[in-house]
C-alpha cells in the first residue's frame, strides 16, 4: 500500500508532497527534503509518524 507525506500535514507552509510504495524510499526522500529545504534533521521514526495511507 502506498504511503504519503506532505509538508502541510507537518504544519509547514510548503507544497512538497511525496508518495511511494516503499516506506524506506519515502523516508529517504522526506529526510533529504527536510534537510535541504527546511534545514531540519528528522529521524526515520519522525518521518514514519507522519506517514498516511495514500
Amino acid at each position: 500500500m502506498a504511503k504519503q507525506i506532505s509538508c502541510q500535514d507537518a504544519g509547514m507552509d510548503c507544497a512538497f508532497m511525496v508518495r511511494s510504495e516503499s516506506e524506506d524510499e519515502l523516508v529517504a526522500m522526506v529526510k533529504d527534503h527536510a534537510e535541504h529545504q527546511h534545514h531540519v534533521e528528522m529521524s526515520d521514526d519522525d518521518v514514519r509518524e507522519l506517514m498516511k495511507a495514500a
